[in-house]
């Protein structure tokens, strides 16, 4: 029985939705938080997709998400998605109201759903998802998630019993989730030649979660992402469903094991986090049902969303931009080993403050201290500038991390790092910018090249 309560937050949801629009404003969450003022348990009472896709991690979400719906699309599935919108609860609710009519039904056979790790809490009671992808669990923004073991436990207590979960195998704390539900993992092997990677500043998995003995790695690939297993019990990394098994960076393809059968597919990113996010994406549409040639023929149409990544060439010099996400150390620490690995003379821009949190509080600049800016410290870095109102704090952290003063500028305002970058000693400039700061990345693209078109590189 849906009632009149549902019907007025309906009704008053889908208005509020229009007018929205028509003020050409984005409010993504604020008709679902109007419908739940109106009627609490609204979720509960709606007609839902008859299928319902779910994928919840630290990092990689959105990256996955649009990966998930580009095949799908490709596929001819329309899900609904909140791939522009909001991952809490009033960014659910306004997506799932999007899939309903004016009399409450749905109109939607499918739904993929970016959930929020923390707001699982409140989703979950009401959403149940027929499939949940975890990518990962790291440590966060300490305001909003805190440790990884908190975020963890949110997790673990709310996964409906029904769903099945498709789970980072390398990952040792989200492979443990709800350990009693149906699940597959995937992963990607140790490859010819692969280092481990022993000089992160945190790994937050040298013990065994079961009988606190020491973890014994057969590889690291960074932080706690690996292969390991306990020196006193039998906890061990989980065996891989889904496996890439070769990566061949100069044809950008690899090999991948679909419970046992090979496919060769296109990489979708030069890092191993973008082989990681194209390794979940194919787990759970194989769980979802799609083949491996569907498969395959889709993700050879996929490319990278040039907001979160991008690689152009200008009056000689070759420009990266990369989202760096602000407060959230493991994607900044990558970033940075991607960085001090990455061929040639580098010059990096930093312009990571989170303007969406000081927007309404103060930035919590703790997490400088467990990324990893010793990776800058590489002799093939020849300058990074430091941008932003927190610009002095990264130089502080550099200096900490080893890094000699005469290769750190410092700008206040984001629009001068980019005239601030000495293009006689850098080959390669890196633009590292958050999620929030997109539109200052573009900024200082456009005047460095303005510079180099003017040649005043030379």
């Amino acid at each position: 029985m849906k009632g009149i309560r549902f019907y007025l937050a309906l009704y008053g949801a889908k208005l509020f939705t229009k007018v929205l629009r028509v003020l050409h404003r984005n409010g993504t969450h604020n008709p679902g938080v109007l419908a739940l003022k109106i009627c609490p348990d609204f979720l509960s009472r709606m007609d839902m997709p008859k299928q319902i896709l779910g994928i919840t991690g630290t990092n990689g979400k959105t990256t996955t998400v649009n990966m998930v719906l580009d095949i799908l699309s490709d596929n001819g599935y329309e899900p609904v998605s909140n791939r522009a919108g909001s991952n809490i609860l009033g960014g659910i609710v306004t997506t799932m109201i999007s899939a309903i009519d004016w009399r409450g039904r749905t109109t939607k056979d499918l739904a993929v759903l970016e959930l929020d790790e923390r707001s699982s809490r409140l989703v979950f009671p009401h959403v149940r998802p027929d499939l949940l992808l975890c990518t990962n669990l790291f440590r966060d923004s300490f305001k909003r998630n805190a440790h990884s073991e908190f975020i963890f436990d949110i997790l673990d207590q709310n996964i409906p019993s029904s769903t099945k979960l498709v789970l980072n195998g390398d990952d040792l704390i989200s492979a443990r989730l709800a350990p009693k539900n149906d699940r597959v993992y995937f992963g990607v092997l140790p490859q010819e030649g692969e280092e481990m990677t022993e000089d992160n500043r945190i790994q937050d998995m040298p013990l065994c979660p079961y009988c606190g003995a020491p973890l014994r790695f057969e590889f690291r690939r960074y932080h706690h992402i690996g292969r390991a297993a306990c020196t006193r019990c039998d906890f061990a990394s989980p065996q891989l469903d889904y496996a890439v098994t070769k990566v061949h960076p100069d044809t950008l393809r690899l090999d991948m094991s679909l419970k046992g059968k090979e496919t060769d597919l296109k990489m979708v990113g030069p890092s191993v986090t973008d082989t990681y996010n194209l390794a979940a994406a194919v787990a759970l549409l194989s769980e979802f049902g799609l083949t491996d040639l569907e498969l395959q023929r889709s993700i050879e149409k996929l490319e990278i969303v040039k907001s979160r990544y991008q690689e152009i060439d200008i009056g000689g010099k070759h420009v990266i931009l990369s989202v760096a996400k602000g407060q959230n150390p493991v994607a900044c620490s990558r970033v940075f080993d991607f960085i001090r690995r990455y061929e040639g003379r580098k010059a990096v821009v930093l312009m990571v403050d989170d303007l969406g949190d000081a927007k309404t509080t103060s930035e919590n600049i703790s997490w400088l201290y467990d990324a990893d800016f010793e990776f800058l410290r590489d002799d093939s870095i020849t300058q990074i500038v430091c941008s932003g109102v927190r610009n002095l704090d990264y130089r502080v952290r550099l200096l900490i991390a080893g890094i000699s003063p005469d290769r750190i500028t410092c700008v206040r305002q984001e629009a001068d790092a980019a005239s601030a970058v000495d293009l006689t000693q850098a080959d390669t400039i890196f633009f590292l910018y958050d999620v929030y700061t997109v539109s200052h990345a573009k900024t200082a693209e456009a005047v460095l090249r303005a510079r180099l078109e003017t040649k005043e590189g030379e």
